[in-house]
């Protein structure tokens, strides 16, 4: 299986943020020098916009599911 790099967002993916929110990129917006922000959806429906930079500062993990267990894949295990 090949690595995510959680440096770049994915729309369709879904992440867990460091308080244990679940949230799913929506769409990511491309300017002038590559991805400048991404738009990002929470579980409960509500959506927000954030910059590179803000992205760039998330303690990301990816939820992983291995024959019925949930794994969390973050940078560090990458």
């Amino acid at each position: 299986m090949s690595s995510l790099d959680l440096r770049e967002p994915k729309p369709g993916y879904w992440y867990i943020n460091r308080t244990g929110k679940l949230m799913k990129v929506k769409m990511v917006m491309l300017g002038e020098a590559g991805t400048e922000a991404v738009l990002i959806q929470y579980v409960e429906g509500s959506t927000l916009t954030i910059s590179m930079d803000d992205w760039n500062c998330l303690d990301l993990v990816v939820p992983r599911y291995n024959q019925g267990q949930v794994v969390l894949e973050s940078e560090q295990s990458i």
